[in-house]
């Protein structure tokens, strides 16, 4: 999976929505995510500055690209996306040149 590309969105709560809210409206979008062609891995993190980044590595980028514009209009995303301040929203994709994992 040279060719993999990684599908980095960045962004910040609203005010007053929880972690735990966050990541349990996050969940929600498991089976339809799991279910998206190409789709291969998925992890979601936030920095010490409040920053959210949503990591998800697909098989190539015509994979990337059609979840990224199947995804907003998923009924599975609503609860998520409203949490989202949309002025903070970055989605990037990068085709990864290498990798290395454990042995």
């Amino acid at each position: 999976m040279s060719n993999a590309v990684i599908e980095v969105v960045t962004f910040k709560l609203n005010p007053g929505v929880s972690d735990a809210d966050y990541v349990a409206a996050s969940q929600m979008t498991e089976n339809f995510v799991r279910g998206l062609p190409g789709f291969v891995a998925r992890s979601l993190s936030k920095g010490e500055d409040g920053s959210w980044m949503d990591y998800v590595i697909w098989s190539d980028m015509t994979a990337a690209r059609e979840a990224a514009a199947k995804f907003p209009q998923a009924d599975c995303t609503a609860d998520m996306m409203r949490m989202i301040d949309p002025a903070t929203v970055a989605l990037r994709h990068e085709t990864r040149l290498w990798m290395m994992a454990a042995a």
